[in-house]
């Protein structure tokens, strides 16, 4: 009896050591002092978004007058009541005056107005869409973006990451001076092997000389372009569709046509941190 105890243990063992790496809703590593401190976070716990943190979005985000609209809508933010923040994604009847047979519909987050940070570490554990024809992004946001001149020093738009419904594509990119003739920006597309199974976890460490993002903890790309922003940003979370033509290529979205909608993206967490002093 012994004997057959002992196998069984064993057995149970390499079992679990085995589904170790399983990325779940709700999973989270040993913590360990890395040198860094939390300071704002959400788990999405509850069944309705928290307004002390975040401003939910709306409005006609991607107009095309040779096309469906994409909106942005505050009922496609929510929360699913499991400890999720759900974006969900859905043909809707025509917003507009326009002659289209419908749009689309997204939701989008932010913390504008409510916090704000210059340098330190941001965090996201999601899980894509399944769906093609639309993209989701964790990014950071200052509010002098716009202003033109000094480069990306007084405001640069620092998408941490955009994914995509059913591909294996990551974005990371960064925009200053503007959106006008003056805008300049750089990015890097990543290919990630199994990125759209599961959850995944995204980040940034901004600091002053450079911006260093990565994917499962693994490095993908560091840039330090247009000279590294040295303005507070507020976090956004959002969900987007574009039916214009430079969106639904093989380059970006892909077409919404060929999908099955309602789709969703499914966030467990959003941390930020700062170094500790």
């Amino acid at each position: 009896m012994n004997i057959f105890r002992t196998i069984l243990v064993l057995s149970v063992l390499f079992v679990l050591s085995g589904c170790s790496s399983i990325q779940t809703p709700g999973s989270a590593n040993i913590p360990q002092d890395d040198g860094w401190e939390l300071v704002w976070s959400d788990d999405f716990s509850g069944d309705k978004i928290d307004s002390s943190k975040w401003e939910v979005m709306q409005y006609n985000r991607k107009q095309n007058p040779d096309g469906p609209d994409g909106w942005w809508l505050k009922e496609d933010a929510y929360l699913d009541g499991k400890g999720e923040l759900v974006l969900r994604c859905r043909k809707i009847d025509n917003g507009n005056s326009d002659k289209d047979p419908f749009d689309y519909s997204t939701g989008a987050i932010r913390s504008k107005g409510k916090f704000e940070q210059k340098f330190g570490k941001f965090e996201i554990k999601c899980k894509l869409p399944a769906q093609t024809g639309w993209w989701v992004a964790f990014w950071l946001m200052s509010q002098s973006v716009g202003k033109v001149g000094n480069e990306g020093e007084d405001g640069t738009e620092i998408d941490i990451f955009e994914g995509f419904g059913k591909s294996t594509k990551i974005n990371h990119a960064l925009h200053w001076d503007g959106y006008g003739k003056e805008h300049k920006s750089k990015g890097n597309k990543v290919i990630v092997p199994g990125i759209d199974e599961g959850y995944h976890v995204y980040s940034l460490e901004w600091n002053e000389k450079e911006y260093i993002f990565f994917i499962d903890g693994k490095e993908s790309w560091r840039s330090n372009a247009g000279g590294v922003s040295k303005v507070p940003a507020y976090v956004k979370v959002t969900a987007e569709l574009s039916t214009e033509k430079w969106a639904i290529g093989d380059n970006w979205a892909g077409n919404p046509e060929k999908a099955l909608y309602p789709d969703y993206f499914q966030v467990d967490y959003v941390k930020v941190y700062r170094k500790k002093q």
